[in-house]
């Protein structure tokens, strides 16, 4: 069988509805590879979450509330400037690191201001560290400085804790930074279900989080965006959120 045909195998055994959503990180402004994004959007009414950039926020990216894009896209917190602070030992961290804690979540409340000042209803109190990581002590003071989920990439070691909206599916290889590769994303795709499916827990509930990188992608991710996308319309069991729909979880 092939990985196409091993999947649909795998949503054909759930008895409920298959939740998935859609983040994409890095955005700052208006690129053709954002239009190219936004249009895949629209074509398979996916609505795509996009981790802004506070510190580095361009006006062009504006064009998120047109009348065409706002009801397929959302803005999300990509920390504060996107700057490594990490120790000698460490590997790149935004959220940690030499930064102090307090100064930490001055700058975060910054951009957090900042992007709800622009993007209005379209911005959701989301944080999302750049890297995925966040130094411990700051990811517990997050709930009581306004932020309503963290999303940082899940592993199949650590179960999504309840704060968290955690993407799971990286379609990118960060070594090659080249498409990971049909089979092997696939793959992925449904060992994460079939373990949501037979660990019926907390985490079991919680969307199958896919993330992107549209600044980064070569021609062989968009061809299997397309492809994903057109496979998922022919599941009817398969739900994307988008919005406030992904503060239920």
């Amino acid at each position: 069988m092939s990985s196409w045909q091993l999947l649909s195998a795998e949503i054909m055994q759930w008895q409920q509805p298959l939740q998935f959503w859609w983040r994409d990180d890095d955005a700052v402004a208006d690129t053709p590879a954002l239009q190219k994004m936004l249009k895949l959007a629209q074509d398979y009414s996916i609505a795509v979450h996009l981790a802004v950039i506070p510190a580095a926020l361009e006006t062009s990216l504006n064009t998120l509330k047109s009348a065409a894009n706002k009801p397929y896209s959302y803005v999300l917190q990509h920390g504060f400037d996107h700057n490594s602070y990490a120790l000698p030992e460490q590997r790149k961290i935004e959220l940690g690191g030499t930064q102090d804690c307090q100064l930490l979540l001055q700058k975060l409340q910054r951009g957090n201001h900042l992007l709800a000042a622009v993007f209005d209803r379209q911005y959701l109190n989301i944080l999302v560290p750049p890297w995925n990581r966040i130094a411990d002590d700051l990811a517990l003071l997050l709930p009581d400085n306004g932020y309503r989920k963290l999303s940082i990439l899940g592993t199949a070691k650590q179960r999504d804790q309840d704060f968290q909206l955690n993407v799971h599916i990286d379609i990118i290889n960060w070594k090659q930074r080249a498409f990971a590769g049909e089979a092997a994303v696939l793959d992925k795709i449904i060992a994460h279900l079939r373990d949501k499916r037979l660990n019926l827990d907390s985490a079991s509930i919680k969307p199958c989080g896919l993330m992107t990188h549209h600044l980064d992608h070569d021609p062989q991710c968009w061809h299997f965006l397309q492809k994903f996308f057109t496979f998922c319309q022919q599941h009817p069991q398969i739900e994307w959120l988008s919005g406030q729909d992904l503060f239920d979880n």
